[in-house]
């Protein structure tokens, strides 16, 4: 029809509101799925770098009799002040049963994993291999580190330690392995003397220094015992670095002098997930010291991820369960951790 004008009807600013507000709402109801999708994707991830932890263990067992020692110090039993203080723990150990033989291979462990061993520059020696970066001893969710250039413990760089994060740390139980250790030459420490009395602290968990336990020795049973847990960074961590796979010696804080960092080993005393503690609580007694109620939330010793609600824990059948951050200490967590308490722990308890 001729003169007949088109007109073509717009959006008026109320629908335009409308469409903007169902979009909202659709993001809004769609983001959570979305992000519960990537934590469950990120927490199998998890679980099969501890499965894989689990499979190279068991692998080394078969190899030598034993699973590897949590960490190798002083000779301290019989006390040897000659041998040098040396700090590979169970993650180095292992290397070749992950696969990483050439990393195992350029490990030398006559020397240090850092610093000065007399004069030669240990850390020198061990940069190359121990620098190395493992992806499976990092959880996808545990925050990441920063390597600093070589300058963490020494200003002037000249130590070249090497630095590489992990997520996962060895179960030493409830005993404090890491406060209560033989000073070279012997020194009483605390009522407790060295030399003659008490050389090493032994752990009641699955890892502890110097000592590899045999199968025999878990006389509550693989299933029944706690091999491996996952230990992410704090938020907002004011170290630069911890935890790593290739130190397992504890240290100091640097930033924090009042708080101890274990490295490569953990115990189950605090709370799954326990925030970090400053300063660390005394430990009058190293095996009583689970008692004292205060060292629950003293989570620079325990067990922690950045999984909702828990963390990953791999058991010496090779197995891996998620434990609750509310899991009963007492009954279940402590029993858990130890190899050879006798315990009887249900499966339907955690």
């Amino acid at each position: 029809m001729s003169g007949a004008r088109r007109t073509s009807r717009g959006f008026t600013l109320i629908e335009v509101l409308v469409v903007i507000a169902i979009i909202a709402i659709l993001i809004a109801l769609l983001l959570p799925a979305v992000q519960a999708a990537r934590e469950a994707a990120r927490r199998v991830h998890c679980q099969n770098n501890l499965k894989q932890i689990g499979l190279a263990l068991l692998g080394y067992e078969r190899s030598h009799g034993s699973f590897p020692p949590g960490a190798i110090t002083f000779q301290e039993n019989p006390l040897d002040c000659n041998t040098p203080r040396r700090g590979h723990g169970l993650f180095t150990m292992i290397l070749p049963e992950i696969e990483k033989q050439t990393t195992f291979d350029a490990v030398n462990f006559a020397y240090a994993v850092s610093g000065q061993q007399g004069p030669v520059n240990a850390g020198a020696i061990n940069n190359t291999g121990l620098s190395t970066h493992i992806a499976t001893y990092i959880c996808p969710t545990d925050s990441g580190q920063i390597p600093p250039s070589n300058k963490l413990f020494d200003p002037n760089g000249l130590t070249f330690n090497a630095y590489s994060q992990c997520s996962f740390a060895g179960v030493v139980g409830t005993v404090d392995i890491f406060r209560w250790y033989c000073n070279c030459p012997a020194t009483a420490n605390d009522g407790i003397v060295c030399m003659g009395k008490v050389v090493e602290l032994m752990p009641d968990g699955a890892f502890g220094n110097n000592h590899g336990f045999k199968l025999g020795e878990f006389h509550d049973g693989l299933s029944n015992t706690l091999l491996i847990g996952e230990f992410a960074r704090f938020d907002n961590d004011p170290d630069t670095i911890f935890n790593v796979w290739n130190n397992a010696l504890y240290l100091k804080s640097p930033s924090i002098p009042t708080v101890t960092r274990p490295q490569g080993m953990a115990t189950t005393v605090p709370q799954i997930n326990a925030k970090l503690r400053n300063p660390d609580y005394p430990s009058r007694n190293p095996v009583d010291w689970k008692f004292d109620i205060n060292n629950r939330e003293m989570g620079q010793f325990g067990f922690r991820s950045h999984h909702p609600g828990g963390a990953g824990f791999l058991l010496g059948d090779g197995s891996v369960r998620f434990l609750k951050e509310t899991i009963d200490i007492r009954s279940v967590y402590w029993c858990l951790s130890t190899r050879a308490g006798g315990e009887i722990v249900a499966a339907e308890a955690y």
